[in-house]
C-alpha cells in the first residue's frame, strides 16, 4: 500500500494541471478565430501584391527563384490545393494554368484574390466541431489522417512561409510589404 499513498498527490497534482481552466490547459482555437486569422492573412497577402508595380511582375531576385508574378501564382495553386481541407469544394471559375501561369498583375491578381475568397468559403461553414474533424493530408503515396485543424495550421504556416518571399522581392524593389496578419 506505501506504493499507492505516494502516488496519489501525483495523481492528483497531474489532475489538477490539465483540468480545464487551469493555467496549463491549452487554449482552443475557434471557428471563428480560423475565420478572423484567415481574413488577417489574406488581407496581408493581396495588399502586398498590390503593391508590386505591374512592371515589376517578372522581377526575379537571383536564379533559380521563381519571377515574383510565378511566386504569387504558387500561393494561388496552393490555396486551390489545400482547399479539400477546409471543405471549399470545386471551384467556381477557371484555375491558373500551371504549365502557362499568368504573368501580368491584373489576371495574377484575379486569381489569387478567387484562391483566397474560394478557402473563406470553405472556412466560413467550419463549426468548433468540424476542427477535430480528421482529413487526408499529403501526397498519394505518403497520405495520412490529421486533424482539419491541423491542417490548417499547416496550410496558415505554408502560407505566411510564401509571403516572406514575397516580401522579399518587394524590399529588393524598394516597396514596404503590406502589415503582417495572422493569428494574432
Amino acid at each position: 500500500m506505501p506504493e499507492v499513498r505516494h502516488a496519489l498527490p501525483t495523481v492528483l497534482v497531474t489532475a489538477a494541471l490539465l483540468a480545464p481552466g487551469s493555467a496549463l490547459s491549452a487554449q482552443a482555437i475557434s471557428a471563428d478565430d480560423v475565420l478572423v486569422a484567415w481574413d488577417r492573412m489574406t488581407e496581408m497577402v493581396v495588399e502586398s501584391v498590390r503593391r508590386m508595380p505591374a512592371d515589376r511582375f517578372d522581377y526575379v531576385p537571383t536564379e533559380p527563384l521563381r519571377n515574383f508574378a510565378d511566386q504569387v501564382n504558387h500561393t494561388t495553386i496552393s490555396n486551390y490545393g489545400f482547399a479539400y481541407a477546409v471543405g471549399a469544394g470545386e471551384p467556381a471559375g477557371p484555375l491558373p494554368d500551371r504549365s502557362d501561369p499568368p504573368q501580368d498583375k491584373e489576371t495574377v491578381l484575379r486569381y489569387l484574390e478567387a484562391s483566397f475568397a474560394h478557402m473563406r468559403s470553405g472556412m466560413a461553414s467550419l463549426t468548433d466541431d468540424d476542427l477535430a474533424d480528421e482529413v487526408p493530408w499529403g501526397p498519394t503515396s505518403n497520405r495520412r489522417m490529421i486533424t482539419r485543424l491541423k491542417a490548417i495550421l499547416i496550410i496558415t504556416g505554408h502560407l505566411q512561409s510564401e509571403h516572406g518571399k514575397t516580401m522579399i522581392y518587394l524590399r529588393e524593389n524598394g516597396i514596404v510589404p503590406a502589415p503582417a496578419g495572422g493569428w494574432g
